[in-house]
């Protein structure tokens, strides 16, 4: 993995890929997305002593992809690849997920079902009445127990509360390798305890 920051663009390569990050367009190989126009969207990070692995994926429609890169102990490309990493979770963050939130918050609101993660990791819906692990015989539970929900080693949390207290472990947790799973704190923060 390579990177390189010339007037805010983001650069990486992971053997013949590239992943250029540039105002409002990321292209991943010959694709291309407007982060206007993404939909869904992934991100995660996986760091050891020695090494981390990257990965980012974004999807408009049909049409997804994803990137992923690792980094070793190597000179500064550890902290090469953290700071580019970091910078390109900021720009998704800024710019695709408060959009995708508002938008699937729309969709809740006027009675639709709106799925969190999926394969390979765990999937949470959301609907009016509040979130549902996707497995059989869930059960929903209501937005008026969700206090809220957090981001914590590599994992999207739930949190809710029982007898007055919040709770000391997650209610509901999802890999953040899952489409969409990075927007659902935004999500649950509109509904929570209403």
């Amino acid at each position: 993995m390579n990177e390189s920051a010339v007037s805010g663009e983001i650069r990486m390569r992971s053997g013949r890929r590239e992943l250029v990050a540039s105002g409002e367009v990321i292209s991943i190989g010959d694709r291309e997305f407007r982060l206007t126009e993404v939909t869904r969207v992934m991100y995660r990070a996986a760091v050891r002593a020695n090494q981390a692995s990257y990965t980012v994926g974004l999807a408009r429609g049909d049409q997804r992809c994803t990137f992923m890169f690792d980094a070793y102990r190597r000179g500064t490309e550890l902290e090469d690849a953290r700071e580019a990493w970091t910078r390109l979770v900021a720009l998704l963050e800024a710019t695709t997920c408060p959009r995708i939130a508002a938008r699937l918050v729309r969709t809740i609101v006027t009675g639709g079902t709106v799925p969190f993660g999926g394969s390979p990791s765990a999937r949470i819906d959301a609907n009016a009445e509040g979130l549902c692990p996707h497995r059989p015989f869930a059960k929903t539970v209501p937005w008026s127990q969700i206090t809220g929900a957090d981001t914590s080693n590599g994992q999207v949390r739930v949190w809710t509360v029982a007898n007055g207290a919040v709770t000391r472990k997650p209610k509901m947790a999802l890999d953040m390798f899952g489409w969409n799973a990075v927007v659902l704190p935004r999500v649950v923060a509109a509904f929570a305890a209403r």
